[in-house]
């Protein structure tokens, strides 16, 4: 009661209150001939030492690659537009068709699908010659895979990218689209 009558002295009367909840959340593999690609940044600071990483997977849900790779010094923005470019030049080296990308970072997702691409990256992006590109935003605990992969890249030097063709030993298990994730 003491508080409250401090509040009422002070004139405040009401108190907003964010009520949590659990959600519950789903992965969605992509659909038929084409490739989901979950990008991701990771940091260890903002602005900081920055990481990028990918996970590729079909519709059968097959490891199909990942990459992690090192940006030095930059900002959490950067590190998920350069994961974004980083996948979509691998798409095109193994020369896919129709390419999903999820990320979780909704302000980057929205920018490319309304070509708003950031200066720094616009020349890389334009010679992406994917005919079929589609975005999916999805939050960070249905993307843990991409996640572990970009802070493997937080450790890398500044424009060292490694590949993995073969699924590593340390990603241990990929998301599942019969599990329930929570939020």
């Amino acid at each position: 009661m003491y508080d409250l009558h401090i509040l009422l002295f002070f004139g405040v009367t009401w108190i907003q209150v964010h009520d949590t909840g659990v959600k519950q959340l789903f992965l969605k593999y992509p659909t038929q001939n084409q490739i989901l690609i979950c990008c991701d940044g990771a940091s260890k600071v903002t602005p900081g030492l920055e990481g990028i990483g990918f996970i590729a997977r079909n519709q059968y849900r097959d490891y199909m690659g990942a990459a992690s790779g090192g940006l030095g010094i930059a900002t959490k923005y950067l590190s998920e537009v350069m994961a974004l470019i980083v996948a979509g030049e691998w798409a095109i080296t193994k020369q896919l068709v129709d390419v999903c990308f999820s990320l979780d970072s909704k302000a980057v997702m929205l920018d490319f699908m309304n070509n708003k691409v950031p200066w720094i990256v616009v020349n890389r992006w334009i010679k992406m010659c994917i005919p079929a590109i589609s975005f999916r935003d999805s939050y960070r605990e249905v993307n843990f895979s991409a996640d572990t992969v970009a802070k493997r890249g937080v450790l890398l030097s500044r424009g060292q990218v490694q590949y993995y063709e073969e699924k590593p030993t340390w990603l241990g298990d990929l998301e599942n689209e019969d599990a329930l994730y929570f939020r």
